[in-house]
């Protein structure tokens, strides 16, 4: 499990929550996997309740399923719930969207531009890591300059699930097009024309609608449907 130092003022429960809800979505917790609230408390340098409290809030969001005797299992990928997250982060994301076209500052527009220059250097060095880094910021940053952070908060919240198709699409699909989609949306902002950052948007937050044939062909064992038989028999799949 990956891992980083403790940031100032995070309780030992935001910690917990916040190392294994990153190593679920860059798939170091892989979907269908067994995980233990004492290995994890070990490893965190933790004791077992912070721990305990952050996987009964990500069990909220359905990313986790508590079996009591046996530990914690991290849900295989559900496209419902990958829908949903979508769906919402869509409506919440076209708004901040639209109001970053009528109140981004020539500096503001400098930043996502910083940006988008850099997704394109991390793709010629095949760094998908950097790139995921760099989609994510590309995206906060609009909430940022709408004063919107609170809407961010919520929708990070849901997009776990989304999060982790798209790190599977990072593998399976060409980033080219992810960076091309941001550099549309950009150039509308930059032109101050709302409907058309709208639109890109909205086709760029439904890629997964294009994309899912060949990350299911790549990584079937991750998707709910494929152990459906096995899931409901036993409730636990090791990977």
């Amino acid at each position: 499990m990956k891992k980083t130092e403790k940031e100032n003022k995070e309780s030992n429960r935001d910690y917990a929550l916040r190392i294994i809800r990153e190593n679920i979505i860059n798939l170091e917790l892989q979907p269908g996997s067994m995980i233990s609230e004492q290995d994890i408390a070990d490893e965190l340098k933790l004791s077992r309740t912070p721990v305990h409290e952050a996987l009964q809030e990500l069990a909220r969001t359905k990313i986790i399923e508590i079996l009591p005797q046996r530990g914690s299992l991290v849900s295989l990928i559900d496209m419902k719930l990958v829908e949903e997250a979508v769906f919402i982060r869509a409506v919440v994301e076209s708004a901040v969207t639209e109001l970053v076209c009528e109140i981004a500052s020539e500096k503001d527009i400098t930043r996502l531009e910083e940006n988008v220059n850099l997704q394109e250097f991390y793709h010629t060095k095949n760094n998908l890591d950097k790139i995921m880094e760099l989609d994510n910021e590309f995206h906060k940053m609009m909430y940022e300059i709408t004063n919107k952070l609170q809407c961010h908060y919520m929708v990070k919240t849901m997009n776990i699930h989304y999060d982790r198709f798209r790190e599977l699409r990072l593998h399976a699909s060409d980033t080219g097009i992810i960076i091309k989609e941001h550099k549309g949306i950009l150039e509308a902002i930059k032109n101050n024309q709302p409907e058309e950052a709208k639109r890109l948007l909205k086709q760029h937050l439904n890629r997964h609608t294009v994309d899912e044939k060949d990350v299911r062909a790549k990584y079937p064992q991750f998707f709910a449907t494929f152990f459906l038989g096995l899931y409901n028999i036993t409730n636990i799949t090791r990977v």
